[in-house]
C-alpha cells in the first residue's frame, strides 16, 4: 500500500491533506482536521494554544498537531507591503489534526488519537483498488508570446531599479490561469512523478485544493536547532548525459548564480540571527542536486534557537521566503507587488507542520497550483539580479514550469512552439 494508494481513498474527504515526502522522506496523511484558521493576524496564537492538547510520539514525525499553509502575502499588511486583491484560497489555511498516517521506506505508523487510529487502520483493511494514471492533455499553451513580452519588460525594470541601488535582488513570477480541471487529484498524482522531496496535496473544501511538488525546504527541526536550505540557481536537465553533465557543470562555475544564491544565503542567515544564539547561526556548503527537469544549487543554513523561541518564531521569522523575494527583503517584496497584477496566494508561501511534540518541516511552496471549481492556476518565476539576460530568464522559468506543464497539458511545455 502506497501512500498514493491510501490518499486515493481520502483526497475528497474534509481537510484531507498529504505531505508528500516522495522517496526520500516522511509521507504524513491526515483529514478531518477538529479546528481550522484562515487568519493572518493571530495564526501563530492560535497554533500555539492548540500545541500540546494531543498525544505525542517521538517515533513518527507527525501523530497530532498543526498541519496547513501560510500564503505568501501573510505578512505584508505587517511589512508595509500594498494589499492586493484576493486570491480564491484563503490566505492562511492551518488546521488542528488528531492523528495520522505516517510511511516511509515501505513501513506504516497509525498514530494519534484512539478514534483516529480505529478510522485508520479500518481504511487501510478496506482499500479499494488504485486506478491507473491517465494523461489529462490540456489544448492551452502556457507560453504565449504577450506574457513573454511582459516578462522581459519587467526583468529590465529590474535591472534598472538594481543599477540604481534600490536593490540587489527582486524574485519576478508570471500566472499560467483559466486551465479547466474537473477534477484535481489525477492532476496530482501525474505531477508528483517527479518525486519532488516536499510536495504536498490539501483539500480545503470539496471546490478548492493546493497542489504542490516543491524542491525546496524553507525550514526544518525542533528546538534548539533548525534549518533552512534556499535554492538558487537553475539549469535544465537533458536526456543526453553529456548534455546533461555540461548543464550541471554550467551552473556551478556560474558567478552570476553564486552571487544569487550568496545574497539569499546571507538573508537567512539574517533573519535566523534574530532568533538563534548568537555565534550559532552557520552555512554549509554550496551543493548542486539533481531534479526531474532541473539542476538546482541550494545551501543549507543551520541555528540554534534561543530559548523564548520556538519553531513558530523562527516560521514568521523566515517568512515569506527569502528565495522567492529577493533582497532587502521588504523593499523587494513592495517592488513585486508593483510588477505582478496576479496576487500569490499560496505559491511563494510554504506548506508544512508542526507536531504536538514540537518537530516541524516546511517547504518553500513553489511548483504549485490552485484548483478552484473546476478551474487551475499555477505560476513560476525566478530571482532577477543585474547580470540577469532577460530572455534568459524568461526560458528559465519555461525550464521550471515543464513538470507542471506535463501534469496540466499533457507536454513538458519544452519545444520552441509551446514558448509563443
Amino acid at each position: 500500500m502506497t501512500p498514493e494508494h491510501v490518499f486515493s481513498a481520502i483526497e475528497s474527504l474534509p481537510g484531507a491533506v498529504w505531505l508528500d515526502g516522495g522517496n526520500t522522506s516522511w509521507s504524513i496523511l491526515s483529514w478531518n482536521p477538529i479546528d481550522v484558521t484562515t487568519s493572518t493576524s493571530d495564526w501563530k496564537t492560535t497554533a500555539r494554544k492548540w500545541a500540546g492538547s494531543g498525544r505525542t510520539s517521538q517515533d513518527v514525525p507527525f501523530a497530532s498537531g498543526c498541519i496547513g499553509y501560510l500564503g505568501y502575502e501573510t505578512r505584508h499588511e505587517e511589512i508595509g507591503v500594498p494589499t492586493q486583491a484576493p486570491t480564491p484560497e484563503p490566505p492562511v489555511w492551518l488546521g488542528r489534526y488528531e492523528g495520522a498516517l505516517c510511511y516511509r521506506d515501505g513501513d506504516w505508523h497509525v498514530a494519534g488519537s484512539r478514534g483516529f487510529q480505529q478510522d485508520a487502520r479500518r481504511l487501510l483493511r478496506t482499500l479499494p483498488e488504485l486506478s491507473p494514471r491517465r494523461a489529462h492533455p490540456m489544448a492551452r499553451s502556457a507560453h504565449d508570446e504577450n506574457q513573454r513580452s511582459a516578462f522581459i519588460e519587467a526583468v529590465k525594470k529590474i535591472r534598472k531599479w538594481i543599477a540604481e541601488g534600490d536593490c540587489y535582488q527582486v524574485n519576478m513570477t508570471r500566472t499560467v490561469e483559466d486551465l479547466f480541471i474537473p477534477n484535481p487529484w489525477p492532476i496530482y498524482r501525474q505531477l508528483r512523478t517527479s518525486e519532488a522531496a516536499f510536495g504536498a496535496f490539501l483539500r480545503i473544501r470539496p471546490d478548492l485544493a493546493v497542489l504542490c511538488n516543491s524542491p525546496e525546504l524553507l525550514l526544518s527541526g525542533q528546538h534548539p536547532r533548525v534549518v533552512s536550505e534556499p535554492i538558487k540557481g537553475t539549469r535544465p536537465r537533458s536526456p543526453v548525459p553529456a548534455d546533461d553533465l555540461a548543464h550541471r557543470a554550467d551552473l556551478l562555475s556560474s558567478v552570476k548564480d553564486r552571487a544569487e544564491l550568496t545574497m539569499i544565503v546571507d538573508l537567512v542567515r539574517h533573519d535566523l540571527g534574530r532568533i538563534a544564539i548568537p555565534g550559532t547561526v552557520r552555512a554549509g556548503e554550496r551543493r548542486v542536486t539533481g531534479h526531474a527537469n532541473v539542476w538546482h544549487t541550494s545551501q543549507r543554513v543551520a541555528a540554534d534557537l534561543a530559548p523564548q523561541h520556538d519553531v513558530w518564531d523562527a516560521l514568521e521569522t523566515l517568512f515569506p521566503p527569502g528565495s522567492v523575494t529577493g533582497a532587502p527583503k521588504r523593499r523587494a517584496c513592495r517592488r513585486i507587488a508593483e510588477l505582478e497584477s496576479t496576487p500569490r496566494g499560496v505559491y511563494c508561501g510554504s506548506i508544512g507542520y508542526v507536531s504536538d511534540h514540537g518537530q516541524a518541516a516546511w517547504n518553500v511552496a513553489i511548483r504549485s497550483a490552485v484548483w478552484h471549481a473546476g478551474r487551475a492556476r499555477y505560476h513560476v518565476g525566478g530571482g532577477i539580479v543585474f547580470d540577469s539576460n532577460p530572455a534568459e530568464e524568461w526560458q528559465e522559468t519555461v525550464d521550471k514550469s515543464t513538470e507542471l506543464h506535463r501534469a496540466f497539458h499533457g507536454t513538458d511545455g519544452s519545444s520552441p512552439d509551446a514558448t509563443r
